[in-house]
């Protein structure tokens, strides 16, 4: 009777264990699977941006979102929102900074936006000269000339004075 209940108990546990192991190796492979899986990176900035500690410019992920064309700023994405989108997200005080055939510009705080003649946002220019080592931060992560042609906007580096975002 002895060896009856040790043979049971014995299988049991080799059952148990097997499955259990089993049903382990499996999680362990969708997790992995997960891991790799390709995800589109984003970029959120809200703030002022042309402050001397801003650490954007040292950010990977900021390069990233801006050449995955998935880049916020307070709130705001080139070439999808208008004007009054942009005075309520950023606050007034924005000043007309020049004007050309179809297009209006104001800035406010090392930030320029521009607006077609409907209104929406189609240029957004951030100025970094009052980040330290600007120019050494993005010649770190972009090519000297690199411009991110994305599927909506253009971005293009100007290290040491601005980076501008362009809706096409």
């Amino acid at each position: 009777m002895k060896n009856i209940t040790k043979t049971l108990l014995v299988t049991g546990l080799s059952v148990g264990l097997l499955v259990g192991a089993t049903g382990a190796s499996g999680q362990s492979f969708d997790n992995a699977h997960a891991a790799t899986a390709h995800q589109t990176p984003y970029y959120t900035y809200n703030g002022q941006f042309n402050i001397p500690n801003n650490n954007a410019l040292d950010d990977n992920n900021f390069y990233r979102g801006l050449k995955a064309d998935h880049f916020i700023f307070n709130g705001l994405k080139v070439g999808e929102v208008t004007k009054a989108d942009v005075f309520k997200n950023l606050g007034s005080g924005f000043k007309r900074y020049y004007g050309e055939k179809d297009l209006t510009f104001y800035e406010k705080n090392g930030i320029i936006v521009g607006f077609d003649h409907k209104g929406k946002l189609v240029n957004l220019t951030l100025r970094i000269n009052h980040i330290k080592n600007s120019a050494k931060l993005i010649e770190k992560h972009v090519k000297k000339g690199e411009i991110y042609n994305t599927k909506t906007t253009q971005v293009a580096f100007y290290p040491g004075n601005t980076i501008v975002i362009k809706a096409k």
